[in-house]
């Protein structure tokens, strides 16, 4: 409560000032780390710089450094890959977690790990 009232005062006081706390924003079953910024009496809220996700490898593009993973029953997206050595781990069917970054406007894996 304190901490709202601080940051609301902080907006209206110093005008052009930008703050930002996190919060939690869950999306599915992994709970993601969200950004709240509030600059002049607006609030923006943005998706973490690093997400993790958990879903099981659709198809590996190794020419053109991508891996499909089929993040539920629905859903499918394509990633880049920002290290080339995980072609030598995945398989088509392996149940993956992965953490993906913004890299230069593309979704990349940066870490993966088997599960």
């Amino acid at each position: 409560m304190t901490r709202s009232i601080a940051i609301a005062l902080a907006s209206v006081l110093l005008p052009g000032a930008a703050l930002s706390a996190p919060a939690t924003v869950d999306e599915g079953p992994v709970k993601q780390a969200a950004i709240i910024e509030i600059a002049q009496g607006t609030m923006v809220v943005r998706k973490p710089a690093i997400e993790t996700l958990r879903g099981v490898i659709d198809s590996v593009d190794q020419g053109n450094d991508t891996l499909k993973i089929r993040l539920s029953s629905d859903t499918t997206e394509q990633f880049k890959i920002q290290d080339g050595l995980i072609f030598d781990v995945v398989r088509y069917g392996d149940q993956v977690e992965v953490t993906v970054r913004d890299i230069d406007g593309a979704r990349t894996i940066a870490g993966l790990s088997m599960e």
